[in-house]
């Protein structure tokens, strides 16, 4: 068979490559689109697929996860690291959701990326772990008062139900493919470091009220804007003290940058 299948492919200009050609049975199981697909005892007693998480992609999250949370990423914003934690976590329990009982996975991934958080915020704050979860601690999970942690407990299993469809090379349909799923290499990194935690620090102090106009604005729809311009300092962290920070709506922000970029082009 196997000789017959390089015969063929010679013919059509490619080569069969040995390292990618592998035959195994089908209880032994393979990889495939990142999944593993095993034939084994179903709960009625009867044979039957079953799609598993390969142990390899556990240990691919694991080591992502922890890069994420790395002891010297501890300048980093609290709320910019919660949201790296939070891509790579939603991504990941979204694309193996439809496994056979991820459950069980899903609970042992959710202690390490809890108290891997935990050990983070003890190392940037340099406080104890009581003290992390008394200040950060909310029900289930670690947060802020504008962001929480997402715990992979919370996306439930979902059956991959199949439907019947038309072949796709014969009738009118558009073929649709699947992309694998990637990790997008960020940390929660930011171009100003502790730009976030300012932020929220200045919206827990002082509400969430424009400062120019008095409109009452969602903690989201705020911008802090900084007085003095930033340019204007010579040490730009003098720039970011709290008596020189405001919070402005999205309209009152645009007037104040296009008023502050008149001014600096003037000086210049």
């Amino acid at each position: 068979m196997k000789e017959e299948l390089g015969a063929l492919l010679k013919k059509m200009g490619l080569k069969l490559s040995e390292e990618k050609t592998k035959i195994t049975h089908i209880t032994e199981g393979f990889d495939f689109l990142g999944y593993r697909i095993i034939r084994s005892m179903g709960q009625k007693g009867k044979m039957v697929p079953k799609v598993l998480i390969p142990p390899k992609a556990i240990t691919r999250f694991r080591h992502e996860i922890r890069r994420t949370l790395a002891p010297d990423t501890a300048k980093d914003s609290v709320v910019t690291k919660i949201v790296a934690a939070n891509r790579v976590s939603r991504g990941w329990c979204q694309y193996y959701r439809c496994t056979s009982k991820p459950m069980k996975t899903f609970n042992t991934l959710g202690a390490e990326i809890f108290w891997g958080m935990a050990h983070w915020l003890g190392r940037k704050y340099k406080i104890s772990m009581p003290r992390v979860m008394k200040r950060f601690r909310q029900h289930n999970t670690l947060g802020t008062n504008t962001i929480q942690l997402f715990m992979p407990t919370l996306y439930k299993s979902r059956k991959l139900l199949t439907k019947t469809w038309t072949n796709p090379y014969t009738g009118t349909e558009a073929i649709l493919r699947e992309e694998f799923f990637s990790y997008t290499r960020w940390t929660g990194l930011e171009e100003r470091q502790g730009r976030a935690d300012l932020r929220e620090e200045l919206l827990l102090t002082r509400g969430t009220n424009c400062d120019a106009c008095g409109k009452k604005c969602h903690p989201y729809e705020i911008q802090v804007d900084h007085i003095k311009p930033r340019a204007t300092f010579k040490d730009p962290s003098e720039a970011d003290c709290m008596d020189n920070l405001q919070k402005l709506c999205t309209p009152c922000h645009r007037a104040k940058t296009k008023t502050d970029r008149k001014v600096l082009s003037r000086m210049r």
